[in-house]
């Protein structure tokens, strides 16, 4: 074998290496998108159910004038019946003054692996103490006289789940009751 044809070979050997890493970066690249794109559809997925399974037991709620637990404290069937036709299945912590509800609709103690929060904000002193405010304590029906007025904040829970990696990162989304009025056995009484 001469130089020349040794050189020419190490050049087409060189030319093959730089093809060969070529072709596995692009892969490399390839796999890498298609990965995140599966995490975008995840979330996505996860997210629309959440965001249904929410405004559902929102609904639930309104419906019901505020009258969503059975008499031991739980959840009412509806709801239940609500939660077990979807395929929302994901659990979180409540915040401060939420009660966590699981699957089934039993209230838990602590919050921690909830699959429902839910509080009620009572807010007729504040409506009260504004109109007050506003027109003057004189033209306001005075204590006993005015309705109760109230509403829930609905929490559920949706994460970002990758199927090779698993559960990642969680997220919650929060969504209210239209204002209620009158007595109500749900959370507030």
């Amino acid at each position: 074998m001469t130089e020349a044809t040794l050189l020419d070979a190490c050049i087409k050997d060189r030319d093959i290496m730089k093809e060969s890493i070529s072709a596995i970066s692009i892969f490399q690249v390839v796999i890498l998108f298609i990965l995140l794109f599966t995490a975008i559809m995840c979330l996505t997925i996860n997210n629309a159910n959440a965001f249904g399974i929410k405004d559902e037991i929102t609904n639930i709620i309104e419906l019901s004038d505020g009258n969503f637990l059975d008499s031991r404290g739980n959840l009412n069937d509806e709801i239940i019946a609500a939660i077990d036709a979807s395929s929302y299945r994901t659990t979180g912590k409540c915040e401060e003054g939420y009660t966590g509800f699981q699957r089934d609709g039993s209230k838990i103690n602590g919050g921690s692996g909830a699959s429902v929060c839910i509080k009620c904000v009572n807010v007729s002193s504040e409506v009260k103490n504004y109109l007050e405010g506003l027109v003057g304590a004189n033209n306001v029906a005075s204590q006993g006289q005015e309705l109760e007025g109230y509403y829930y904040q609905v929490v559920v829970f949706y994460q970002l789940d990758i199927p090779v990696i698993k559960q990642v990162y969680d997220f919650k989304t929060k969504g209210e009751t239209k204002l209620l009025y009158g007595k109500n056995a749900g959370l507030c009484s």
